[in-house]
């Protein structure tokens, strides 16, 4: 293993077992960390491997495949949870009048949440595009116009990532959904940009990070080569990390597996996190390399100077942490993002009879 697998084993190792999200190694940047499909749970035939590198255009329509199974799944989960008589409504949380009011410096309010059962449609700009700067309304646009207008404005939701450097669009229509991911240049200021689009997994999958399995081993392979005993589980995709000896896990489920079996072999399952996005070309944070709306601007590697000299003297900076040492390096705290967790469901009141018209049965 080369040394960025090592640092990213030894951070994941390091990190404290909970639900997480995703890991991504600075090795692996230029990986999509979009959630794959597949589905699998108890068989253990090892496959023979295939260890040429999946193309772009398989890794795409293996997305498109996942979200479809993803979706299947989440339907049926709603289906079953309606019959046993649970409360999913948007208005189910109670509110109480004695909650206290926030006082103090007024935040950022957050976007609304996109609807859950909606497909999501990524839109990832090749460099030298900055999103920000770009109107939604002129996004929009440029993708009617690349899906030769067999969509329409009101059949999707649209919403730009900055920090990410990306847009997103949640449609509920498996049609708009087939046409967006076609798309391979978008129109912008009278410009063609190339883009990158793919259909993610969405919400309802949970992510784990098994070692000690060989690189570029085929997904199929690996998939085919996995067990676990984890109830109302079910393994929808798993695929190796760049050229590291780790493998990603993703699930569909209320649960991660703490163990999984592969090979027949033993393997602790790690909670996958993310790590906080440095692009090496401007410098900056939040966003990756291939993203970089800036990839010309001059910037020193080591310590984050901008328009050095030749030759100049400077000291190892961390852009995340500030710290003495390169940014990513695996002694860096701060370079995994911290776990988030999810809101705790409000306990549900218990139903209480209206009340009678009358004192007793004899005077009614």
């Amino acid at each position: 293993m080369d040394s960025t697998g090592e640092s990213h084993t030894a951070s994941v190792r390091q990190s404290e077992p909970g639900l997480g999200e995703e890991v991504m190694d600075f090795a692996a940047q230029n990986w999509d960390e979009a959630a794959l499909p597949g589905n699998c749970n108890a068989a253990s035939t090892h496959a023979d491997a295939d260890f040429s590198a999946p193309t772009e255009t398989d890794r795409t329509e293996e997305r498109w495949q996942i979200s479809q199974s993803l979706r299947a799944k989440k339907k049926q989960a709603k289906e079953r949870k309606f019959q046993q008589g649970g409360d999913f409504s948007a208005g189910s949380r109670p509110t109480t009048d004695n909650q206290p009011k926030r006082r103090g410096r007024p935040t950022r309010r957050r976007p609304p949440a996109l609807p859950k059962d909606d497909l999501k449609v990524v839109f990832r700009p090749h460099q030298g595009l900055p999103l920000k700067n770009v109107t939604t309304q002129a996004i929009s646009d440029a993708k009617v116009e690349a899906c030769q207008w067999k969509v329409r404005w009101d059949q999707f939701i649209l919403c730009i990532r900055p920090g990410s450097n990306i847009a997103l669009a949640s449609t509920p229509d498996t049609t708009v959904a087939m046409a967006m991911r076609g798309v391979t240049s978008l129109n912008i200021n009278g410009r063609p940009h190339p883009v990158n689009v793919y259909v993610t997994a969405g919400e309802g999958t949970k992510k784990g990070v098994i070692h000690g399995i060989e690189p570029h081993t085929p997904s199929e392979t690996i998939k085919a080569s996995i067990r676990f005993r984890t109830q109302s589980v079910t393994l929808v995709d798993a695929r190796t990390l760049g050229d590291s000896q780790s493998a990603v896990l993703t699930f569909f489920g209320d649960n991660l597996p703490r163990y999984v079996y592969y090979r027949g072999g033993e393997k602790e399952c790690i909670p996958f996190r993310n790590t906080v996005q440095f692009c090496r070309a401007c410098g900056e944070v939040g966003h990756r390399t291939d993203v970089c709306p800036q990839p010309d601007s001059p910037v020193c590697h080591t310590c984050g100077m901008r328009n050095p000299e030749v030759n100049h003297n400077c000291t190892p900076t961390c852009a995340i942490c500030t710290g003495n040492h390169i940014t990513g390096d695996r002694s860096c705290l701060k370079r995994l993002k911290p776990i988030r967790k999810q809101a705790a469901k409000p306990p549900k009141k218990p139903h209480k009879p209206a009340p009678r018209w009358f004192q007793s049965e004899e005077e009614e």
